[in-house]
């Protein structure tokens, strides 16, 4: 009884949706992050208007923090079902 419950704890797609639920929580919090400090750089700076081109370069840290998170996620689950 216990080893069944374990079991259905455990199972694979459980785990795959603990991930996304994390994958999008991490991803909602970097866009909030990339949003907010975006704010305080045309706070101080009042001659600037809001450019997409500029809010990516100015942001690419945060993206590129984003892009490595998810290729480490990636690569793991594609890992983990490969074997």
């Amino acid at each position: 009884m216990i080893q069944d419950q374990q079991n259905s704890l455990f199972s694979v797609s459980y785990v795959i949706v603990v991930i996304g639920v994390m994958v999008v929580v991490f991803s909602i919090s970097i866009v909030f992050m990339m949003a907010y400090d975006y704010h305080i750089y045309l706070a101080g700076n009042r001659r600037r208007k809001f450019s997409f081109a500029d809010f990516i370069k100015r942001e690419q840290y945060y993206l590129y923090i984003l892009v490595f998170f998810l290729l480490i996620i990636i690569g793991e689950l594609l890992r983990n079902n490969l074997r």
